[in-house]
């Protein structure tokens, strides 16, 4: 029988995923696994990324893993983000775009395409997953899906 004054708690461990790594830390590998993908010299990414549309997921999931790690992260997301959008937001390509709007034309132009490089559907995917934040609504609603996710594993 356990004492009244007893306290039973679980270790905080408990509820990460893979232990005390942070988000810094999982942004820098998201980083990183994304510099490898678009290279596409190893045998994993020929197997798993070899369609640009995981690339892209990949890469949408890294810019909120950017954004909710802060510091040079969200620099670095927000300046793709804002590097996308304001070609899109130029009055002469879009005129009148919102938010929610960038989140739209980010996310086709980074799914849809059949690319022949690597690199843009990434980058493009990288400033979508920014713009959902932004967008909010049913964006926001994914957004903050995937960030909660990625902050269980931190």
């Amino acid at each position: 029988m356990t004492p009244m004054n007893t306290v039973l708690a679980a270790d905080a461990s408990l509820g990460q995923g893979l232990g005390a790594v942070g988000l810094s830390s999982l942004a820098a590998t998201g980083f990183i696994v994304l510099i490898i993908a678009i290279r596409n010299k190893s045998k994993y990414t020929k197997k798993y990324f070899d369609d640009r549309r995981p690339l892209a997921g990949l890469a949408a999931v890294t810019g909120i893993l950017f954004i909710i790690a802060g510091g040079t992260w969200r620099m670095i997301a927000q300046g793709t983000h804002d590097l996308a959008a304001s070609t899109l937001n130029d009055p002469n390509v879009v005129a009148g775009l919102t938010p929610a709007g960038t989140a739209l034309i980010l996310t086709t132009l980074a799914f849809l395409p059949e690319w022949q490089r690597r690199f843009p559907p990434t980058f493009l995917a990288l400033g979508a997953g920014v713009s959902w934040g932004l967008a909010g609504a049913s964006w926001g609603i994914l957004f903050k899906l995937i960030g909660a996710m990625l902050g269980k594993l931190a």
